[in-house]
């Protein structure tokens, strides 16, 4: 073998080599910023992110995890039309930099979807129920994919469940969107709750946490089964006690239920523990505490 193959099996050894650590890097980093999210560290999570922009400036993820991070921020400041505006510009970026591609994989969709949702979820934060039939329209054929490929991954079956879930939930609940699933797979409201519940067990930590908190979100809004929402929240509290929107959307649905004695024992927790936390800014603050005002 001459030298000039040597060099050439060396050098591709080394590319992919580098290839796959700088992965494995991106992929450590994401985790991190969603352990910090979702335990409520807003402070660690803004490092985290600050340093993957800084390590990969351009990269789908951080495009993806900068949207997820000002969605947040957009909630927890009482809806600053600030935040809204970077998670809008980050969250294009990701969808535009995906469907310019020709073959679009699993985790291609998984971020498309994932993106628009931040979106979608901040127009109906907003009532701005055209931007949100609009947004649907937009994901749809995305959808569509997931429900072909549920079977090849967690997070393809997460999608999967959601959209068999609400597709069948919508016509009650967001009547300007049901006309645009007509054209689409029906959805299965049982068959979406099976997979979310399979999604639970994932060992896809960010999947199983986010099936849980759909499912307690599910039972307590559409399925008005509030025993069943609690025992989802309290699973979910359990591993992230200080996820302050999570605590106050438990209140709000005990208290949407009238279990005064329950409710009025989780609006001390959260009392307790927005003074406990120095990280919180004053914005933050007097959201939760709005949130749990009676």
């Amino acid at each position: 073998m001459n030298s000039v193959k040597i060099h050439l099996i060396l050098y591709t050894l080394i590319i992919l080599f580098t290839t796959e650590r700088t992965v494995a890097q991106a992929k450590n980093i994401t985790n991190a910023y969603f352990e910090a999210a979702f335990s409520g560290n807003y402070v660690k999570a803004k490092q985290i992110l600050t340093n993957l922009k800084k390590e990969y400036p351009y990269s789908q993820k951080t495009y993806l995890i900068t949207a997820n991070y000002y969605g947040n921020a957009y909630e927890i400041s009482g809806g600053n039309d600030k935040y809204y505006l970077v998670c809008k510009k980050y969250a294009d970026e990701a969808i535009n930099s995906l469907i310019k591609k020709k073959d679009l994989n699993n985790e291609d969709v998984f971020r498309i979807i994932s993106a628009k949702s931040i979106l979608l979820k901040i127009n109906v934060q907003k009532k701005n129920y055209l931007q949100v039939a609009k947004n649907m329209q937009s994901v749809i054929r995305h959808f569509e994919y997931a429900i072909n490929h549920e079977n090849d991954n967690d997070k393809m079956k997460f999608i999967s469940g959601m959209y068999h879930y609400y597709a069948e939930t919508a016509k009650e609940d967001y009547p300007i969107i049901y006309p645009l699933l007509l054209f689409y797979p029906s959805g299965d409201k049982d068959k979406g709750l099976k997979l979310l519940k399979e999604c639970t067990h994932s060992g896809d930590k960010n999947i199983s946490i986010r099936s849980l908190l759909q499912l307690a979100l599910i039972y307590y809004r559409d399925e008005k089964k509030i025993t069943v929402a609690e025992n989802y929240f309290n699973a979910l509290l359990k591993i992230y006690p200080n996820n302050l929107v999570w605590q106050t959307e438990y209140f709000k649905a005990l208290k949407k239920y009238n279990k005064t004695k329950e409710y009025r024992i989780r609006q001390g927790i959260i009392e307790q523990k927005i003074k406990e936390n120095s990280l919180l800014t004053e914005e933050q603050k007097n959201y939760f505490i709005k949130k749990t005002e009676l």
